[in-house]
């Protein structure tokens, strides 16, 4: 009996001695795992994270790109990564592709990219905007801050003012003026609601004095581009010397005495920039068959004897306070984010710089494979 009492007692030992291994090796590799599984998610994050800095990069300087590959510190682990255009299609597109190692792990992931649209600068508060007083300048025209697609439809609830100003403002030749507040819009009629008026307004304390500063570029960004005349841009000294339509982005540089402009009968866009170191170009008249469709950034400007779908920002601090242009009520300016978001992505595009406020938002992530 004793002997079978200690058999048992032995068999007993063995199978708790076996179940104790088990357990143990068991709890081992479930150890093993999460640290493995922590590990893996770990690599991950820093792979997409390090895709995140390259997008933020890039959308910066829209002509970033590394060919070699390059390598960077993250998170305790590191990534190596290049940066290229490709096309999916025929989509021109941008490859970045990265490789991230942490503690042994390593993960692959790419993305594709697409850098879209434009932006409207921060600076045009107002489908007119000036520093100084628009009294005379915007004569009897139609203001409309309301917000356009390209074609001059109406799209609700997306503009912003009918004027910005600096000064006080008085619409003295019965101005018919509407805009967008808060996401209200109010068309344009004359009085005019006083809420679609922005006046006084201290930019911060301080209005930017040239075109570049307006767009967040380095000074001569946008001469530099005209000088190119890349997809029809121009810079001239002579407006005898401008070359139709408008296209791009056209500097007019001239001295400080009065000029007129005819932009002739054929539809121009894009950036027009009529300026000079003093901000003290003058133009006296400026006038078109067709709609400019774009972003207009001057420094003196009077007879606006044209329509403009998008925007008008004037920098001299000395605009019209005597002369008035009778007679202009069928002209108008219509603001149009989408006219002037086509006109800052091509100057953002060729000079590789993203401007004021333009963040990730000035890229698409198409893909991400990992």
């Amino acid at each position: 009996m004793g002997r079978v009492v200690l058999i048992i007692l032995i068999s007993s030992f063995i199978v708790l001695g076996i179940y104790s291994v088990s357990t143990i090796r068991s709890s081992k590799t479930a150890e093993d795992e999460s640290v493995k599984n922590y590990k893996t998610n770990y690599v991950r994050n820093i792979s997409l994270s390090t895709i995140d800095i390259l997008m933020s990069k890039l959308a910066d300087s829209t002509n970033y790109r590394v060919l070699q590959e390059q390598s960077m510190n993250l998170m305790g682990g590191l990534s190596r990564y290049t940066i290229k255009d490709t096309l999916i299609g025929s989509d021109s597109v941008i490859k970045i592709h990265v490789i991230s190692q942490y503690e042994g792990i390593n993960k692959e992931s790419i993305a594709f990219v697409k850098i879209i649209g434009g932006f409207v600068p921060p600076t045009l508060r107002g489908v007119v905007t000036a520093n100084a007083n628009l009294n005379k300048t915007i004569s009897d025209m139609i203001i409309d801050g309301r917000d356009h697609d390209l074609k001059g439809n109406l799209i609700p609830n997306r503009g912003i003012y009918g004027i910005s100003s600096g000064t006080n403002f008085s619409n003295l030749q019965g101005a018919m003026i509407g805009g967008t507040v808060n996401g209200v819009d109010y068309p344009p009629k004359y009085p005019e609601n006083p809420i679609i008026i922005e006046q006084n307004y201290d930019w911060g304390g301080k209005f930017p004095e040239s075109p570049d500063k307006i767009l967040g570029f380095p000074e001569g960004t946008l001469k530099s581009i005209a000088q190119s005349r890349v997809n029809g841009s121009q810079y001239v000294t002579s407006i005898s010397q401008l070359k139709f339509p408008l296209r791009g982005v056209t500097y007019i540089e001239l001295p400080s005495i009065d000029v007129k402009i005819d932009l002739g009968s054929m539809e121009n866009s894009g950036l027009l920039v009529v300026h000079n170191s003093t901000t003290s170009s003058r133009v006296s008249e400026i006038k078109s068959k067709k709609p400019f469709k774009g972003l207009i950034i001057g420094d003196y400007m009077f007879h606006l004897h044209l329509d403009i779908l998008g925007g008008l920002i004037l920098l001299s601090p000395n605009l019209e306070m005597n002369k008035e242009c009778k007679g202009n009520n069928d002209h108008k300016i219509y603001y149009s984010s989408a006219a002037i978001k086509d006109a800052t992505f091509f100057a953002s595009q060729v000079s590789g710089y993203g401007g004021i406020n333009s963040g990730k938002r000035s890229l698409s992530l198409l893909y991400i494979f990992e």
